[in-house]
C-alpha cells in the first residue's frame, strides 16, 4: 500500500496537511485492525518511502498516533506498537469505574434539559452508527469518548474530568471496541440510554450505578493485547509484521 502526494494547487503546507492526515488515518487503521501487532516498530525514513512522503508528514502522524495511544515513541527505538498487559486493561476499568461513577453521580445533579437533550442526541446518532454488525470502530469509539467525555464535562470536576480522560486513549477505545460482539455493543448502547434518562432525571444514584456496571463490563471482553513490551529494548517486536511494504522489523533498520 502506497501513498502519493495530492498533485494540488494548495501550496505545500496544505498537501503536506493531507499528507500527514493520510498518513495518519493508514497507520491508525493498519494498528487497529491487527496489520501491526504489539512491539512492531516504524521509523521516518521507511514510512516515508513506502507512503512516497517526505519525513515531515509521517513525523506528523506517528506524533499524533503516539497522542492517542497508538504508539510509543522512544528515543531508542522510534516508533513502537503500543500495547496493553491484562494488568493494565483491568486497572484502567477498574479506576474509570470509580471516578466515571462519582461523575455521572455529580452530571445527574447539575445536567440543565438542553444538556441532557445533547448528550440524548449523541446516544441517538451513536445507535444509527452501531450497525449490525460494528462497522466504523474507530468512528464509534470517537464517539463513545465523546459520550462519556460530556459527563465528566457535566460532573462540574474538573480533576474528575483530567484524569478519566488521561484514561481514555482511542487507542486503547479502539482495540476494545474491536472485540464487542452485536450484543455487547446492544448492551452498551442500552446502558447509554439508562445513563441519559437517570442524568435527565435527577437521580445521581441510579446514574453512578448503570455508570459503574457500564465501565466494568468490558473487563470481560478486553483483556489486554499482552504483555506490553519495554520500548527502550533494541530487539522488541511483537505479533505483527505481515509483509506489507511500510511494516518495518528491528532487522531492517539495523
Amino acid at each position: 500500500m502506497t501513498l502519493a502526494y495530492e498533485n494540488t494547487a494548495r501550496g505545500a503546507s496544505g498537501r503536506r496537511k493531507t499528507a500527514s492526515l493520510r498518513v495518519y488515518e493508514t497507520l491508525r487503521d493498519d494498528i487497529a485492525g491487527g496489520r501491526y501487532g504489539v512491539g512492531d516498530r516504524l521509523t521516518e525514513e521507511s514510512l516515508a518511502e513506502a507512503f512516497e512522503v517526505s519525513r515531515t508528514p509521517v513525523r506528523e502522524a506517528l506524533r499524533r498516533l503516539a497522542s492517542e495511544g497508538f504508539v510509543i515513541l522512544s528515543p531508542h527505538a522510534g516508533a513502537l506498537v503500543k500495547g496493553w498487559s491484562a494488568q493494565d486493561a483491568r486497572d484502567v476499568f477498574e479506576t474509570r469505574a470509580i471516578i466515571e461513577s462519582e461523575a455521572a453521580a455529580r452530571a445527574a445533579r447539575n445536567a440543565t434539559p438542553r444538556d441532557v437533550e445533547e448528550l440524548d442526541a449523541l446516544a441517538r446518532r451513536m445507535e444509527q452508527a452501531a450497525g449490525t454488525p460494528l462497522r466504523d470502530v474507530t468512528g464509534y469509539s470517537e464517539m463513545n469518548r465523546d459520550f462519556h467525555a460530556r459527563i465528566l464535562r457535566l460532573s462540574g470536576n474538573q480533576r474528575l474530568e483530567d484524569i478519566a480522560l488521561n484514561l481514555m486513549d482511542l487507542g486503547f477505545l479502539v482495540r476494545s471496541y474491536r472485540l464487542f460482539e452485536q450484543e455487547d455493543v446492544e448492551r452498551s448502547l442500552s446502558d447509554h440510554r439508562q445513563l441519559v434518562k437517570a442524568i435527565g432525571a435527577g437521580e445521581a444514584a441510579w446514574a453512578g450505578a448503570v455508570m459503574r456496571a457500564h465501565v466494568l463490563a468490558t473487563t470481560r471482553i478486553f483483556k489486554g493485547t499482552h504483555d506490553a513490551p519495554d520500548p527502550k529494548a533494541p530487539g522488541t517486536r511483537g505479533k505483527g509484521g505481515r509483509g506489507a511494504p511500510h511494516d518495518v522489523s528491528q532487522k531492517e533498520n539495523d
